[in-house]
């Protein structure tokens, strides 16, 4: 039909076409595509370096990121609070949980946390060095080191992450409404445009013959 008016289909719809063509007869290749990319992304994250970035960039994931922090950070202030009750020194006590905490770019602080006490600094100065930590957590930490009660501030922060964490998976779905709504807008949109641009060209030139 196009043909006869010579003119050709929009450039979205020709997008649109193309890539369902190639959904259709492609598929077999896409399939093998993607089994490609995960096993690649599982052997690089199987490494050291593949590991503590793939653990650092779970942070930054949106939305997600900040409740993947907040519950490894509870269950490091958990794991701490109770080898201080335990009589255990804080170096020993950073060792123990950093082989508890199953995050490598959290466990990297937490070594630097350890060396940073063995140099003699304070708990408060190299939980700042971290940058992990927001400023309620640390201003809790010099509390519990002025009152020397580091075993009960740390379960009250580990409450604290645990609580937030709680809210945030409540949440979670008021949180991604909004972004469903657009992107689903933006899907309707194109979908539309495709379907109606051709419709309208096909009269412009109808109109001009």
């Amino acid at each position: 039909m196009f043909a006869g008016f010579h003119t050709e289909l929009p450039l979205l719809t020709r997008a649109l076409i193309g890539f369902s063509d190639f959904m259709l007869h492609s598929w077999p290749l896409l399939l093998a595509l993607v089994a490609g990319a995960v096993v690649g992304f599982r052997a690089y994250t199987a490494t050291a370096d593949g590991k503590y970035k793939w653990d650092k960039f779970k942070f930054s994931i949106p939305i997600a990121g900040k409740i993947i922090l907040k519950a490894t950070l509870a269950r490091f202030a958990r794991s701490l609070a109770l080898a201080f009750k335990s009589g255990i020194p804080i170096v020993q006590g950073l060792n123990v949980v950093g082989m508890v905490v199953d995050n490598e770019f959290v466990r990297s602080r937490i070594e630097q946390m350890r060396d940073g006490v063995e140099r003699g600094e304070s708990i408060l100065r190299t939980a700042m060095a971290t940058g992990v930590f927001n400023p309620t957590v640390l201003q809790m930490i010099a509390v519990g080191e002025e009152t020397g009660d580091m075993d009960g501030l740390m379960f009250e922060i580990a409450g604290m992450y645990e609580r937030e964490v709680e809210y945030e998976v409540k949440t979670l779905s008021q949180q991604i409404e909004p972004i469903m709504i657009v992107a689903l807008g933006v899907l309707v949109l194109i979908l539309a445009l495709g379907i109606f641009l051709p419709i309208w060209d096909l009269g412009k030139a109808a109109l001009h013959r």
